[in-house]
């Protein structure tokens, strides 16, 4: 059994095609749907849809007045049940088919990073370069920590209470598990441009996003 966390904020153009490509590589396993919907559209409404379409096992939360990619992970983990757990974008620049490859690497390690090679726009992966210095430089973690798939045994986080509710949760979350003694390794993937929607990272998001690190150094 996986359960699948999923993270969402105004995904309509593209949440029906994940759910797809998710349930294709998938198929032979036994996984769960943790939706958590901060949106103003109607990706709920269609990923509700969708799950009966393809009979996907399925917890679609809806929520209002809370915003944050990490306060909605959060209450993503807080409903994990199986001994293996995802994290994962519904925007399609990550690929579903790497899930699998990722959970064998479980078999010797407890928390699996995706590290991106980048297909994306040219300020991007300038700031991701930028941030990824500074997170070495306050944490000592030298891999990318933004990539926005994760594979992992759930014990892992069950104990884990994140104080950053916005982008850089991920930072504290992989801090705070190699805190803990567990053992992270790598995955390389081919992160890859949307094809619907829109990013919710523009140029400016990389300074308040330093800004939140620097900050969380001083909270833990």
């Amino acid at each position: 059994m996986i359960d699948v966390v999923v993270p969402c904020l105004n995904e309509e153009g593209s949440i029906a095609l994940f759910l797809k490509t998710l349930k294709k590589e998938l198929r032979n396993n036994n996984f769960r749907l943790i939706l958590v919907d901060d949106s103003s559209d109607n990706t709920a409404v269609i990923a509700r849809k969708e799950c009966k379409a393809l009979h996907i096992n399925s917890l679609i939360i809806k929520r209002r007045g809370e915003k944050g990619k990490g306060n909605a992970v959060m209450r993503g983990l807080k409903e994990l049940k199986a001994s293996i757990s995802v994290i994962i974008d519904a925007d399609m620049e990550y690929h579903p088919k790497y899930i699998l490859p990722m959970v064998k690497k479980l078999k010797f390690y407890d928390f699996v990073q995706s590290v991106r090679v980048r297909k994306t726009k040219w300020y991007r992966r300038i700031g991701g370069l930028l941030f990824n210095f500074f997170v070495f430089l306050l944490f000592g973690i030298a891999f990318d920590t933004q990539s926005g798939l994760k594979v992992f045994r759930t014990e892992c986080v069950k104990n884990i209470i994140l104080k950053n509710k916005g982008w850089v949760f991920d930072v504290e979350l992989i801090y705070k598990v190699r805190k803990s003694g567990f053992r992270i390794a790598t995955y390389t993937i081919v992160q890859t441009v949307r094809r619907k929607g829109e990013s919710k990272i523009n140029i400016f998001t990389p300074i308040g996003m330093l800004y939140d690190l620097v900050m969380l150094r001083l909270k833990i």
